[in-house]
Parts: structure tokens; C-alpha cells; sequence
């Protein structure tokens, strides 16, 4: 697996991926479950790509009707958390698993231990693919405790991360939940998700989807809607304009100023 190139790994994951989720034999499913964790032992670069595609896949097979195929999807795991370079993240690794497996019972502790950890060295592209997919629950969360907490640990990972680059794959999965956190009723949920958004946008920069977050925020701040999303809208264009940088300021004023 080391030997294989991006365009190799694309190859071999793309019927794995898709036929997967209908596979109709549970032997050919956990197979193809044991190939996705090798996969693992990726070269870093072409390890970074495959992980975001994988570890969700893992995570939906942990919850297969038959056990050999859920025992092989834990193995897998497993396997990811081996080439984890991060020392706490590999040390926290065991309860982010069981949040992966249990998620309406394990997160919160997941969170917590997270929110408690000092974090000494940058997060790397192993451990972005287990973070991500509780973070990513947790924001859509109805407890706003949950939500709260989620919020923090992603506007703080996004400095922690070794390359902003890894973060790419993940936006699509957690933008949605800071955004719908932005417009909460709780105040402290919006302004926890602002200062994430802020983070990211500061971060990885006004690409891919982030293209269209400070147009929606404009939008949201004046529709005569709820104070509330107007409140939370306000709140994300002030933290993004600060991560952006005068310039950025200027131009936001521009457009939503008369």
C-alpha cells in the first residue's frame, strides 16, 4: 500500500466506496472493510487523501448487521489509529473509537476529554479523520452542552493542524453544523460557533466552500427574519473579517453598509 500512487489509490477505492453500502454478501463486505483499513499504511501524502473517503465508511460498517463484518470494521480502525503521529491523539484514541461506535453515548465524554487535554505537537491527517466525524455529530447535536464544546475544539484544532491543506476534505462536514450553530437560540453556542468559523476561515483562507460563507452570512444579517440569526450572523462576519484582515473589512462594510 505504500507503493501505491494518488491516481492508484483512487483506482482501488472507488468500487470499494460505492459498492460497499449495497454489498449484499458479508463476506465480500468485510473483505473489502480489511482492504480499507491496509489502507492505513498509505504513504503519508497519499494517506491524507484516502482517510476522509475511508474512516466514514468504517464507521457505517460498525454498525452491520453481522457481527464478523462490525468486528472487522473495529480491527480497521484500529489500524488507523497505528499511523496516528500525534501523541495525545493517539493516547485519546480508545475513546474516540468508542464515540465513533456509540455516538449517542460515548461523545460527550469524547468531547470532554478532548477539551481537557493539553496539546503539546500538531494534529496530523490520522487524526483529523477521527476527530472530524464526532465533532461533526456533535454539532448537530440538539444539547446545546454538545454543541458548545464542538464548536471550541474545531475553532481550536484548526492551529493545531500540522498543514492547513488537511483540513480541505473535512469542510463539507462540519460547516454545515457551525453554521446552524451560528443561528441557535443559546447565545453562547453562536458566539463559540463564530470564533470557530473565524478560526477555520483565518486558517485554511476563503476557499471551496468557504467561498459562500460571508455572502450567506451578508444575506442572513439583513433579512428581516429572527434577531437571532441576524445576532449570530453578526457575530461570524466580525470574527471572519478580524481573521481576514483590514482589507476584508473594508470591502464587507462596502457591501452591507448604505
Amino acid at each position: 500500500m505504500g507503493r501505491l500512487s494518488a491516481h492508484g489509490i483512487k483506482q482501488v477505492l472507488t468500487p470499494i466506496l460505492a459498492s460497499l453500502p449495497t454489498e449484499p454478501a458479508w463476506k465480500t463486505r468485510q473483505e473489502s472493510i480489511r482492504l480499507l483499513g491496509t489502507m492505513a499504511h498509505c504513504a503519508p501524502k497519499q494517506l491524507a487523501a484516502c482517510l476522509p473517503q475511508i474512516v466514514p465508511r468504517l464507521v457505517e460498517a460498525a454498525s452491520d448487521p453481522h457481527p464478523k463484518v462490525k468486528e472487522s470494521a473495529k480491527l480497521a480502525m484500529e489500524d488507523v489509529t497505528t499511523v496516528i503521529r500525534n501523541p495525545e491523539v493517539s493516547r485519546l484514541s480508545p475513546m474516540l473509537l468508542a464515540a465513533l461506535a456509540d455516538p449517542a453515548n460515548k461523545t460527550k465524554a469524547a468531547l470532554e476529554a478532548l477539551l481537557e487535554c493539553e496539546f503539546m505537537h500538531s494534529i496530523d491527517a490520522p487524526s483529523l479523520a477521527l476527530l472530524v466525524p464526532i465533532l461533526a455529530r456533535a454539532l448537530r447535536d440538539r444539547g446545546a452542552d454538545l454543541k458548545r464544546k464542538s464548536s471550541a475544539i474545531t475553532g481550536n484544532m484548526v492551529s493545531m493542524v500540522s498543514e492547513a491543506k488537511f483540513l480541505l476534505p473535512y469542510l463539507t462536514q462540519l460547516l454545515p453544523g457551525l453554521k446552524d450553530c451560528l443561528v441557535d437560540p443559546i447565545p453562547d453556542v453562536r458566539a463559540t460557533a463564530s470564533k470557530a468559523l473565524g478560526s477555520l476561515v483565518g486558517g485554511v483562507g476563503e476557499i471551496d466552500v468557504l467561498q459562500e460563507l460571508v455572502p450567506w452570512l451578508m444575506i442572513t444579517l439583513c433579512q428581516e427574519s429572527s434577531p437571532v440569526e441576524r445576532s449570530g450572523a453578526a457575530q461570524g462576519l466580525a470574527e471572519i473579517c478580524c481573521a481576514l484582515g483590514d482589507a476584508r473589512l473594508a470591502d464587507v462594510l462596502k457591501q452591507t453598509l448604505p
